[in-house]
């Protein structure tokens, strides 16, 4: 029994990649102009400073390990599980803060 599976095409995934990065860009600078009014700018200046400088390291683990889970496997591939266990929990802890977080914003 063969069963097909569905792949998006490329105008969808692209949009579908598109609307995550930006909307984690915009949801971070709105919260950043809230609490830092006219100095929202060093902030956001300096979390750009610390992504480019990391960006290599990212690219490597990307093309490397391009699977779901990326804390997880690049740990699992390089330390033990016990290690890569606790960051994938730290991980689930991080979305469920953000989760809460968004959801607090959205209801303000």
């Amino acid at each position: 029994m063969s069963t097909s599976i569905k792949k998006l095409k490329e105008i969808p995934a692209t949009a579908i990649c598109g609307n995550d990065i930006s909307s984690s860009c915009l949801y971070v600078s709105s919260l950043a102009i809230i609490y830092a009014g006219q100095y929202a700018w060093i902030s956001l200046l300096a979390a750009a400073a610390v992504l480019f400088l990391f960006r290599k390291v990212y690219g490597e683990v990307v093309g490397a390990l391009p699977l779901n889970g990326g804390a997880y496997n690049a740990l699992l591939n390089t330390t033990s599980k016990s290690m890569a266990s606790m960051a994938a929990t730290l991980t689930i802890l991080s979305y469920m803060a953000t989760a809460v977080i968004s959801a607090s914003e959205a209801m303000h």
